[in-house]
């Protein structure tokens, strides 16, 4: 019997990318929990956002899809865009808007700190929920969309959303205390059966690739040089609003009748 089971070589580099992906949500994790940086803690999220982006370009351009890579990108998700974002705005509405989600706060009549954490285990379950459908439903709805909100982009909105309100000097109680609304909001938009266009670059007329790709050098340039985060925060809530409420039914039309 063999102690450790052969590696295929070619999916050492898009399973060193996931790896790299859930330990920067793993760090993100423990700075906010343990009063680190924040802001550094959001930044690890929009890391891992672009890894998970790239590690299955890697996979597919270099033959390096296997299942175990489906899982473990799974995995590394689960921690980079369910745990993670749920940690920062544990951290973030606990400490900065106490007199609701504070130890002392109530909301709804109940304590406003068991709430805060009651709706944190939400959207980090519904995360998973998210992930464990999203591994068996993507053959049945079609390859242009998504069913609910991707968990990668529901924790780029609450990590972007907090970097950009930092750029404007808005982190105040007033605006903090409505993260944990948002936060219920993203968890039961991933499950939710709302159609959402994928962004494939292959795709389209020559004028919508070109602004898709345009899209994706700010968003990534902005998140490598930590900086311009409001252009990238109205980017991602404008592609939400568009596609759930126009393009995406539109695409699912289509699907639906030829099935």
């Amino acid at each position: 019997m063999k102690v450790f089971s052969p590696i295929p070589l070619r999916t050492l580099a898009p399973n060193a990318i996931t790896a790299s992906a859930l330990s920067f949500g793993l760090c993100s994790a423990v700075l906010s929990l343990t009063g680190g940086d924040l802001r550094i803690a959001a930044w690890f999220i929009l890391l891992s956002m672009l890894l998970d982006k790239l590690d299955g370009s890697v996979a597919r351009a270099v033959r390096g899809q296997s299942e175990f890579g489906v899982q473990f990108d799974s995995f590394a998700d689960n921690i980079a865009f369910g745990v993670a974002p749920a940690a920062l705005v544990y951290q973030v509405s606990g400490s900065v808007a106490p007199a609701i989600w504070g130890s002392s706060g109530h909301a709804l009549g109940v304590s406003g700190h068991c709430l805060l954490a009651a709706i944190c285990l939400f959207y980090a379950m519904l995360t998973t929920v998210r992930l464990a459908r999203f591994n068996v439903t993507t053959t049945d709805i079609g390859p242009y969309v998504f069913q609910g909100l991707p968990s990668t982009m529901s924790g780029g909105v609450v990590a972007c959303s907090y970097l950009a309100l930092g750029d404007l000097k808005a982190l105040t109680p007033e605006i903090l205390q409505w993260f944990p609304v948002v936060l219920a909001v993203l968890a039961l938009l991933m499950v939710s059966n709302l159609p959402l266009p994928k962004l494939k670059f292959s795709t389209g007329s020559m004028p919508a690739r070109i602004f898709k790709i345009s899209g994706a050098v700010i968003v990534y340039g902005a998140v490598l040089a930590r900086t311009g985060y409001v252009a990238v925060t109205i980017l991602i809530f404008g592609y939400m609003v568009v596609g759930f409420g126009w393009l995406g039914p539109r695409l699912m039309g289509p699907e639906r009748s030829a099935h």
